[in-house]
């Protein structure tokens, strides 16, 4: 297919038409950047994306950044692109990257410990934390972070009594809701 022929296909009213635009080798970047928001796995599985970005070193990086922020939260994010979120120097790009759940267990270690509550707050949400994870951030600064903590079902004994004592009426009211169920 040609690019032509993939660029008029993009404006299908099928959404699956188009998933299978941004799946195609052979799918121009700017087509790609159009269908990414709503086509996110098939962009970054598309097999020319990694030769795309030898052209183009700079694709996806000067995409909206909502666009980038859709692909980041994607299982399918490569290396390169959760490298940048984790580097970058606006925290909500680590709050996207946090909820990725194919993270590898040294990028959840790290991001337990990142300095915006809200990045920590959406680790603490992850369902599988290993239980040091879930000790250390039932003792994190924040309240906010302790209350995602204290909705999980699968908290150690520890993290409980610590919880109890909580000094935040809302964190010991979560976990109360959370125990009782």
């Amino acid at each position: 297919m040609t690019a032509a022929e993939l660029e008029r296909l993009a404006g299908h009213d099928d959404h699956a038409v188009r998933c299978a635009v941004a799946a195609h080798p052979n799918t121009p970047p700017d087509v790609l950047r159009t269908l990414a928001p709503t086509c996110p796995g098939e962009v970054l599985g598309n097999p020319g994306l990694p030769l795309l970005r030898l052209a183009h070193p700079r694709l996806i990086l000067d995409w909206p950044r909502d666009t980038q922020l859709t692909l980041i939260r994607h299982a399918l994010a490569p290396r390169w692109l959760r490298r940048f979120a984790m580097t970058h120097a606006q925290s909500d790009f680590q709050v996207a990257l946090a909820t990725n759940l194919a993270l590898n267990a040294e990028d959840v270690a790290a991001l337990a410990h990142h300095g915006a509550w809200q990045v920590r707050a959406r680790i603490a949400a992850r369902p599988e934390l290993p239980p040091a994870l879930i000790e250390a951030l039932s003792a994190d600064p924040d309240y906010g972070v302790r209350m995602y903590i204290a909705a999980r079902a699968d908290l150690p004994g520890a993290s409980v009594d610590r919880l109890r004592r909580d000094a935040s009426v809302f964190v010991r009211q979560v976990l109360e809701q959370g125990q009782r169920t």
